[in-house]
């Protein structure tokens, strides 16, 4: 029983670690500093008409009273309008983190009131990835029974199954597969090829259409280059898409893909000339907030990425000068042209004066025979004979 505690521990301390990674980010962004009323501002209200309005704090105590295990209170600030859904910074649900708490009470109070327990965090995961990951078996089955979904797919491609490392956690989630009749690999391949389709359709069409995430600000390129989708990433580039673009934080593309360690994407982007040394909200570059295996790579591709940048302006430089040698012996051309029509033009001129001249000069020949013709015959006829 001990080692099975031991056990329990040590998988809820691993779904605290993988917390952790997702803090590491907000804690330091511009999203979490910011207060509730500036991150609101300009935003469109998602309250629906006539229900009561919660305001953040509400939501934050609400968040401590279901830490805390205070079903009283839980129940009290439900009754004034609490949100039970209702998230933190990095997405986490009060169902989320009962489950990382173990709690299972107070999983059983949130669901029966209602809480969505397939409602995922900044990451995709459910409340259900997080019971697999600890090897809450209880809860898992509890979750499972209420309507958990075994295929929702997290920001890594992993399904719940994945993430179970005991056996029978394992066997539960894949004996549901089966019962739900999930393709897993087309539940992992699902939203890759739902960006495929917008990326071709907005190539095809010339026209970018992408929605922003509200929270966040991300936009299609950013969750390419973060989840490593190389050719979705390649068609949105190709289509025009703004390489340099900023979420709310102000992370690039380059950022997110250094960031979560993705090679490929950071090497399409490079390659494409996005700026490597742009800074976010606090003046991190995509070298700062780079996974640590990946600076050296980051290095090699800026190097890479001034010899293109050299390579283009020498190639820019030679297309600029053979189109002013082309403008200009066009030029060139053309006057010789002109001039050779001119010269053509006066020897025309020319040459229909000279036959001008020539048939006054015969038509003055004419009349002089004709004048001394007339002259001999009057001086045959004064020469007769009376």
């Amino acid at each position: 029983m001990a080692e099975l505690e031991h056990i329990g521990g040590k998988r809820a301390e691993s779904a605290r670690m993988r917390r952790a990674e997702q803090l590491r980010r907000w804690r330091g962004s511009q999203t979490e500093q910011e207060p509730a009323e500036r991150r609101g501002a300009g935003r469109q209200s998602q309250t629906r008409p006539g229900s009561p309005r919660v305001r953040f704090e509400d939501g934050a105590v609400f968040l401590a009273a279901c830490s805390s295990g205070d079903t009283d209170e839980v129940k009290k600030l439900l009754a004034r309008g609490a949100d039970i859904n209702t998230v933190n910074v990095d997405g986490l649900t009060a169902l989320h983190q009962a489950c990382i708490d173990e709690n299972l009470d107070m999983v059983k109070f949130l669901v029966e009131n209602r809480a969505n327990v397939n409602q995922q965090d900044n990451e995709g995961w459910t409340p259900l990835h997080a019971a697999a990951s600890c090897g809450y078996l209880n809860i898992a089955e509890y979750f499972i029974n209420h309507g958990a979904s075994v295929g929702i797919v997290n920001s890594e491609g992993e399904v719940p199954s994945d993430l179970a490392e005991e056996p029978a956690m394992k066997d539960l989630l894949l004996e549901q597969v089966k019962k739900q009749g999930v393709d897993l690999e087309q539940s992992r391949k699902e939203e890759e090829q739902q960006m495929l389709q917008d990326a071709r359709q907005w190539l095809n069409s010339g026209k970018i259409e992408d929605v922003r995430q509200a929270r966040s600000g991300a936009t299609a390129l950013h969750v390419a280059a973060a989840k490593g989708y190389s050719e979705v990433l390649r068609l949105l580039i190709q289509a025009g898409y703004e390489l340099n673009v900023q979420d709310h934080d102000g992370w690039t593309p380059l950022h997110a893909a250094a960031h979560w360690g993705v090679k490929e994407a950071c090497s399409i982007l490079a390659e494409a000339l996005c700026d490597m040394d742009i800074r976010n909200k606090l003046g991190q570059t995509p070298f700062d907030v780079a996974d640590e295996g990946l600076v050296e790579h980051l290095e090699m591709l800026q190097k890479k990425q001034n010899v293109l940048r050299s390579e283009k302006e020498t190639r820019n430089k030679l297309i600029v000068s053979d189109l002013n040698s082309k403008l200009q012996c066009g030029l060139f051309k053309n006057k010789e042209k002109m001039l050779y029509e001119e010269e053509t033009l006066k020897s025309q001129e020319m040459e229909e004066g000279n036959k001008e001249s020539s048939s006054s000069s015969s038509e003055e020949e004419e009349g002089e025979d004709e004048a001394s013709e007339s002259e001999t015959e009057k001086e045959a006829v004064l020469l007769q004979p009376f």
